[in-house]
């Protein structure tokens, strides 16, 4: 790994006491340039020591979540499958490898003992090892959107799931202090924070929006500083419950009231992050990296069905196309609607050189229309231009929800794609 020098930006929204770091050119070095890998890393920030990586072990699990263990000595990590790994003071209570999942797992939450832990999966389904008990799970619920986080109660005896659309389940005897479920959101929720007392949470979207609950305090957001193509994936609370990191998945972190900016990294699209854990002390933290990520993007998201077709995972803003054999084509980022095509299977249906709105002269190239929406198909095409050739977004904003129903694309992939794809190719949307 090559060192980079990073540098410290302060932004403050009015009348909030925030303190945002992302990383630039600067004269410290704190950070890391990633390169692609096949396994996924560990990166440690202040006093949070390396202990371990998926990469020692030659796994090729993408890493979802991580959690340090009490002492700060050891952590945790997670991958999709429901693998744990353990490194340090972290002992193995048991994990889901030899499962074959309904869905895949999104979030571990250790006891406080840490004497053992809880796997939530993206369809609710609860598992616990160790002495982490189990008071219940949403599996038998028809959610309205997959779980992406969790948090356990201050006893132990309860813990809180979300979803991604700010819906939140409240169980055993962990207190339900609100929901963003009936918010229009502009962005999903990614992860949600326990405050220490176990009387309040932090709901964290992917552009780095807070939702406070409870006696959870508001420490600032990232709502009025855009974060261009990255996006928020992880986020960990100051000991005190007076501030709280995010980190995005292109390495940079940022700190809010009392937490400390400690470093961040330079990961780009080679090698995102995908989680973030601090010690309980407030003076370190990690990240993991995603494993395997070249210019093929992630690995293909698990039950994304068989066969040559076209994933597009909405929570992502990321599209797949898919070989026959199981082989990768191309996968790049894209700009969609939020939550919108309803996930499903699909079929493209028709296509078009050039498309047009139907007002104010907008047009698209490369139309591939795949589903219906209210009113007009949605389709997958290059980025829309205003009538006097201007386009309605940049390149760089590509993974951020942008559309107001079809799936933007740059126009030599949106090319790609129209050639590709005959008439017939399966589509499925993922959450």
């Amino acid at each position: 790994m090559l060192a980079v020098v990073l540098a410290l930006t302060a932004i403050a929204a009015p009348g909030v006491a925030a303190r945002v770091n992302e990383h630039l050119p600067g004269d410290a070095p704190s950070g890391y340039t990633l390169a692609a890998a096949s396994s996924s890393d560990i990166y440690g920030f202040g006093d949070a020591e390396y202990f371990g990586a998926p990469s020692d072990q030659d796994s090729t699990e993408l890493v979802v979540d991580m959690a340090s263990t009490p002492s700060g000595e050891g952590y945790w990590t997670v991958s999709e499958a429901g693998v744990v790994h353990t490194y340090g003071d972290a002992a193995h209570h048991g994990d889901l490898g030899h499962l074959d999942l309904a869905a895949p797992v999104v979030a571990m939450a250790p006891t406080s003992t840490g004497n053992g832990y809880w796997l939530a999966g993206a369809d609710g389904g609860v598992f616990t090892f160790g002495d982490a008990t189990y008071r219940g799970s949403v599996a038998h619920l028809r959610l309205n959107e997959p779980i992406v986080g969790m948090a356990a109660t201050a006893t132990g005896q309860g813990y809180w799931l979300v979803a991604t659309d700010g819906g939140v389940f409240a169980l055993g005897d962990a207190a339900f202090h609100g929901s963003a479920g009936g918010i229009e959101l502009n962005q999903p929720i990614v992860a949600m924070v326990r405050h220490p007392a176990g009387n309040g949470y932090w709901l964290v979207a992917s552009d780095g929006g807070i939702f406070s609950y409870g006696n959870a305090p508001f420490h600032g957001s990232l709502g009025d500083h855009p974060l261009g193509e990255e996006r928020i994936v992880a986020a960990d609370i100051a000991p005190d419950g007076q501030g709280y990191w995010m980190a995005g998945n292109l390495g940079s972190m940022f700190a809010f009231g009392s937490a400390d900016y400690l470093g961040g990294l330079r990961a780009g699209r080679e090698e995102p992050i995908s989680a973030m854990a601090a010690r309980p002390q407030g003076d370190g933290y990690w990240l993991a990296s995603a494993p395997g990520t070249d210019w093929l993007g992630p690995p293909v998201p698990a039950n994304s069905g068989s066969g040559r077709r076209i994933v597009y995972a909405n929570a992502a803003q990321r599209v797949w196309l898919i070989e026959g054999d199981g082989s990768v084509f191309d996968s790049y980022l894209v700009s969609g609607r939020y939550r919108d095509p309803r996930p499903g299977d699909y079929a493209v249906f028709s296509k078009s050189r050039y498309a047009f709105a139907g007002h104010d002269g907008i047009t698209m190239d490369w139309m591939v229309r795949f589903a219906h929406g209210r009113r007009l198909a949605i389709g997958f095409h290059g980025i829309p231009k205003y009538a006097d050739g201007r386009p309605m977004q940049t390149e760089d904003q590509l993974g951020t929800y942008r559309s107001s129903g079809c799936v933007r694309q740059r126009l030599d992939k949106a090319e790609q794609l129209y050639h590709w794809a005959p008439v017939g190719t399966p589509v499925i949307v993922l959450p």
